[in-house]
């Protein structure tokens, strides 16, 4: 091999702002992947030229054709570790458990650090529960411990794992390991479903308390989520009422709620005042699902005095669920709505009647009377939620189904998907409300992809389920926008982008080589002001940010799609990508994240980087203003 591990760190690649795609082979390489061809791509992959073998190997985690796997268990004995690095990624893209022979095998020989890390995280994509000791029954040495900590996450999060591997995240944990390996630890204890980790509350509070990362202690936060004890209590409750970063408060927040009301009430009163507003809307959320009526007169009194629309909303909410006036509380909220000029507030009031059921005539008429598409779809969303209640009475079933036959005649994108959604749950017998289904295929004409897919997926079920069919149309994009690459050609690797909120102002660096597509696509529509005057619809704090829906209601898009381009990268703090329905569905919509979000990598297209105002991107709320999106000249670079 042309390259040892002792010599990785060492080689540095010229800087140059020119991207890739001077080079026509390059071009055609991505090209192939773009278009899904997979015979005309694997034939890159026997190149002489390394980097061509490189690319297209990667192509192929984007590509996800099992028929690529044999070649790329070849490719992990190339001489040029970069490729056997981007041969592995591939093999772990396919989720396909024969790779894992292939993986085991290369691991075995393999003299490069960065490779060996890079199988042991694919063969956590691939691994069957038989097979889990195949991540850690070997050498560990400390240079592969941040391998073993993505692997044990990728398998976990397939709820492939065991004592063991739990065992291992614990030791990982250990200060003396790089940010990486314990990143990939701490977010195996967070996110993987069913662990036990009674044993372990020490060591977690330990690594909490003492972590120098904001990363690895915000995933821990959320780690403590299972774990019944007043010793987790006090330390969260320490958490959100500290100095802290506001993205530990949150998932501090989130890891209480499991816990029992009165134990946590007075955490979740102290962080409703928390000067950062994704702290009291996270508050506002966990008290709304757990308040009871001994908590009426506090939570009514917040709520009124409430200075943020969405903590308002939440709080009339949770106070019209336990008051016992909750005619004076529907007037509030319906007084507040009629006198509000945001959309957004008064999506949120309809939403805060889902568990209303007396209100129903006013989310009706509000719904059907909508002047933003954002206040229709969390009235439709509303009106589900109150015939889903487990008392909801008899007499009312046949004119809710008529409400749903209405929305559904609509032809709108957003009440079609969520209606359907509820038609076609089997719980609620929609089949014998209907003597008729033609308002389906109503609905369904009045529909076409590629750009109402995500509706289209639902409805489908829907009427397959109406007509007792097993089969279900699939409804793929098809290939329907070709990059564009006389445009790519003049972008650097560098190229920046200035976006304009009334929070301030945001700088992403465009990732060019890693997504071609969706750079494309991104610039073209900022160069024609698409996005100029949208709004941020979507913000899950210390999650994301999310914004291009032509709606404002997050079922927008234009009538095209681009392919997910899914470059060998990780979602991190301002991490900037393609929100999709489905693989291959992405078009204007696009988000932010606020901390590494690892469970999103390799499922959706990462294509910028925030590279100034992430303090600005920290206080984006739903309803956040896009003002322009411009990209940067040379002489701003």
């Amino acid at each position: 091999m042309l390259c040892i591990a002792a010599c990785e760190s060492k080689v540095k690649k010229p800087v140059t702002n020119v991207n890739l795609f001077s080079d026509s082979v390059v071009v055609d390489i991505y090209d192939l992947a773009d278009r899904r061809d997979t015979e005309a791509l694997l034939a890159y992959l026997d190149h002489d030229n390394a980097e061509y073998r490189r690319l297209s190997a990667e192509a192929f985690g984007s590509v996800k054709d099992t028929m690529a796997i044999p070649k790329l268990g070849i490719l992990l004995n190339d001489d040029h570790a970069e490729v056997r690095k981007a041969a592995a990624y591939a093999l772990g893209q396919s989720y396909d458990s024969s790779a894992v022979r292939l993986l085991v095998q290369a691991l075995s020989g393999e003299d490069s650090v960065m490779v060996k890390n890079q199988m042991l995280e694919a063969l956590g994509k691939v691994v069957t529960q038989p097979q889990i000791e195949l991540l850690y029954k070997r050498p560990i040495e400390d240079e592969i411990k941040e391998g073993l900590a993505w692997g044990l996450y990728r398998a976990g999060l397939r709820s492939v794992y065991d004592g063991v591997t739990t065992e291992w995240a614990i030791n990982l944990l250990d200060s003396a390991n790089t940010y990486l390996t314990r990143l990939g630890a701490a977010h195996y204890l967070a996110r993987i479903k069913g662990l036990d980790l009674k044993k372990y509350q020490k060591e977690i509070i330990d690594a909490l308390t003492r972590d120098q990362s904001v990363n690895v202690r915000m995933a821990l936060a959320s780690a403590l989520k299972n774990l019944n004890s007043k010793a987790v209590i006090e330390l969260l409750s320490k958490e959100i009422i500290g100095d802290n970063d506001y993205r530990v408060k949150v998932n501090s927040l989130k890891a209480l709620y499991n816990y029992e009301y009165e134990e946590i009430k007075v955490a979740l009163y102290n962080a409703l005042t928390d000067k950062n507003v994704n702290v009291a809307i996270t508050a506002a959320d966990i008290i709304y699902e757990k308040a009871d009526s001994s908590d009426e007169i506090y939570i009514t009194e917040a709520a009124l005095k409430a200075t943020n629309w969405r903590v308002k909303a939440i709080l009339l909410g949770s106070a019209l669920k336990i008051t016992n006036s909750k005619s004076e509380i529907f007037r509030q909220i319906k007084e507040q709505y009629e006198s509000s000029k945001n959309p957004y507030f008064k999506a949120a009031l309809l939403t805060s009647l889902s568990d209303y059921l007396k209100g129903y005539d006013f989310i009706i008429t509000k719904t059907f009377a909508a002047e933003h598409p954002a206040i229709a779809t969390a009235g439709t969303e509303a009106l589900v939620s109150l015939r889903m209640q487990p008392s909801f009475p008899e007499e009312l079933k046949p004119a809710f189904a008529d409400i749903f036959k209405q929305a559904m005649e609509t032809g709108d994108i957003a009440m079609v998907a969520i209606t359907s959604n509820l038609l076609s749950d089997t719980t609620y017998h929609f089949k014998e409300e209907y003597d008729s289904i033609d308002f389906l295929y109503t609905a369904k004409s009045k529909l076409s992809l590629p750009k109402d897919n995500e509706a289209l997926q639902v409805l489908n079920k829907t009427i397959a389920y109406f007509e007792g069919k097993d089969d279900i149309p699939v409804t793929v994009n098809e290939f329907n926008h070709p990059i564009d690459w006389d445009l790519i050609k003049t972008i650097p690797q560098n190229q920046k982008v200035l976006v304009k909120t009334d929070k301030g102002d945001i700088t992403m660096r465009l990732l060019v080589n890693e997504a071609p597509g969706s750079v494309a696509n991104f610039v073209q529509l900022a160069k024609s002001g698409y996005f100029n005057g949208k709004n941020f619809h979507r913000v899950v704090p210390n999650f994301v940010v999310q914004g291009g829906c032509n709606r404002g209601d997050g079922y927008g898009g234009e009538n095209y799609s681009i392919r997910s381009e899914l470059a060998n990268l990780r979602y991190q703090e301002g991490s900037v990508g393609m929100a999709s329905a489905g693989k291959d569905t992405e078009g204007t919509q696009w988000f932010i994240t606020h901390s590494p979000t690892p469970h999103l990598d390799g499922r959706y297209t990462i294509f910028a980087q925030v590279t100034d105002g992430m303090d600005v991107v920290h206080q984006v709320e739903v309803g956040t203003v896009i003002q322009s999106v411009e990209v940067l000249g040379d002489k701003q670079k």
